[in-house]
């Protein structure tokens, strides 16, 4: 368990780090470049703190996003992913209405700044979020299921990886929201590593019905570390463990199926995630 809980403190170390660099320099330029001398494993980290600090300054200033668009329309690319979660860390930590802001981007990655929203909730209000289990009063009902993702992945970090404290947390939940918790918590493990197989298992065991969750988690894990050029053998084997095929193979199995996963409602992120589920299904451990 030292390895994982290395990690999450890395990870933390670098958003903490590139947040300190943006608000010394106030630089974009020089943050980018700063950024690129970061450890492949947890660069997209670093544009996804980046994206928060951007985001924020836009926001208190008029509210346009003029400079975060730039950004992530130019050199955060390639980790899209966790640049429109820094932006839902950004409307969370600002308690900005979720609408008016999201509005500004395109709409194929609401859910993503959703997700984000709930990683920030689930960090930082912990008592109204995890022990009170308080919905966000600035979010729509449509953008809850993505919410309670990246609440799923906040407690990977907030629990020190210890399954059991996580496990507790997720069962206090209404059953309704607790699919979309461990798929969060997929994304955690596979995204952050250092777990070994014993370990891994553990998590299965544990997840049980929502084990097809903990894999779909995965799989978006492996889709975003695809996409950034920062995979890890820690995420291909949490791929091969839990649904038994390469990272490669789950960033297929969780590829966007047509338009379903942005049109910006419900309904379309649900069904998208059902047709992965489907695909997964083949290759799933069940």
């Amino acid at each position: 368990m030292n390895d994982v809980i290395q990690k999450i403190e890395s990870i933390q170390s670098v958003f903490l780090e590139t947040q300190l660099f943006y608000a010394t320099h106030n630089d974009i330029n020089g943050l980018v470049s700063y950024m690129e001398h970061i450890p492949v494993d947890f660069r997209s980290i670093a544009f996804e703190s980046a994206s928060m600090a951007i985001a924020i300054k836009d926001l208190e200033r008029g509210g346009e996003l003029t400079d975060w668009v730039k950004y992530v329309s130019g050199p955060a690319q390639e980790h899209q992913a966790q640049v429109y979660v820094g932006l839902g860390w950004a409307i969370a930590k600002l308690k900005l209405p979720f609408l008016p802001v999201v509005e500004k981007i395109e709409n194929d990655y609401h859910f993503r700044v959703a997700d984000g929203c709930g990683y920030y909730d689930g960090s930082f209000r912990q008592r109204q979020t995890v022990l009170s289990l308080q919905l966000p009063a600035y979010l729509p009902q449509a953008a809850l299921c993505m919410y309670d993702q990246g609440v799923g992945r906040s407690l990977w970090y907030s629990c020190r990886a210890d399954i059991h404290k996580v496990k507790n947390k997720i069962e206090g939940f209404p059953a309704e929201r607790q699919a979309a918790l461990w798929r969060g918590m997929g994304i955690a493990v596979a995204y952050v590593g250092g777990c070994d197989d014993a370990y891994l298992e553990t998590v299965w065991q544990y997840a049980g019905a929502n084990g097809i969750q903990l894999a779909y988690g995965a799989a978006l894990a492996a889709k975003s570390r695809m996409k950034a050029n920062t995979m890890t053998t820690d995420t291909d084997r949490c791929s091969r463990l839990w649904f038994m095929c390469s990272a490669g193979g789950a960033n297929e199995f969780s590829a966007e199926t047509g338009d379903t996963a942005g049109t910006g409602n419900e309904a379309g992120y649900i069904n998208w995630i059902t047709q992965i589920e489907d695909r997964l299904a083949d290759s799933f451990r069940g």
